[in-house]
């Protein structure tokens, strides 16, 4: 019976790949407002230590890929989990957040009803895009050696929608907001795919800024 449990999570299954979905570091020090279009900053100094707090936690573990977001943001935080690796980042596109009323210059619609869906980017086309480039991901690593595993640094809503609907859950349902540099990990096997893991930030816990 535990065989079979642990099988239908992918718990000590061979064959299994790791994708370890990473929110960017803190870039919006000093930001007054998002209502001036898309906003496409580098780290801040709470960022930069955040991303080596993370990099330091992910040293000990093997990676055969880091992908990023096209976003600056997301790239020097793919670019310090990265370096001393044999590794360059891929940068992709499907990977960038959300599309908001911001990224139009636009405030969003007032009075929307509690739980309405908030972005002008459609929850399915969110959905298809991540699950696109995780699916290439996966492709990219190798079937042999130790687990096969790719740090993928993103975005918050980005994230929180792709687990969602891993999950089976729709906008609203999966009440998480992935904070920085968080790390949630989906193990794949074949059409098989589990969230092991959300959101986790144990490395921040003895941070300075906190």
């Amino acid at each position: 019976m535990l065989e079979e449990l642990n099988a239908h999570h992918l718990v000590g299954v061979d064959g299994v790949l790791e994708i370890w979905l990473i929110r960017h570091a803190d870039a919006y020090a000093g930001i007054q407002t998002l209502i001036r279009g898309r906003i496409d900053t580098e780290l801040s100094e709470r960022g930069r230590d955040q991303a080596e707090r993370l990099a330091a936690r992910l040293a000990p573990v093997p990676l055969q890929g880091v992908w990023s977001s096209d976003l600056l943001r997301a790239r020097q935080t793919a670019e310090v989990i990265a370096r001393g690796r044999p590794l360059a980042v891929r940068v992709d596109t499907r990977l960038t957040e959300v599309r908001t009323h911001w990224d139009d210059g636009r405030e969003e619609p007032e009075r929307l009803p509690p739980g309405s869906y908030p972005f002008p980017e459609p929850e399915a086309a969110v959905v298809d895009r991540m699950r696109s480039v995780i699916a290439d991901v996966v492709a990219s690593l190798p079937e042999e050696g130790p687990v096969p595993r790719a740090a993928v640094v993103t975005h918050n809503a980005a994230i929180a929608i792709y687990l969602a609907s891993v999950l089976g859950l729709g906008w609203g349902q999966l009440r998480v907001m992935p904070q920085f540099t968080s790390v949630s990990v989906v193990a794949v096997k074949g059409d098989q795919v589990v969230v092991q893991s959300i959101g986790d930030v144990t490395h921040l816990a003895a941070s300075r800024w906190d």
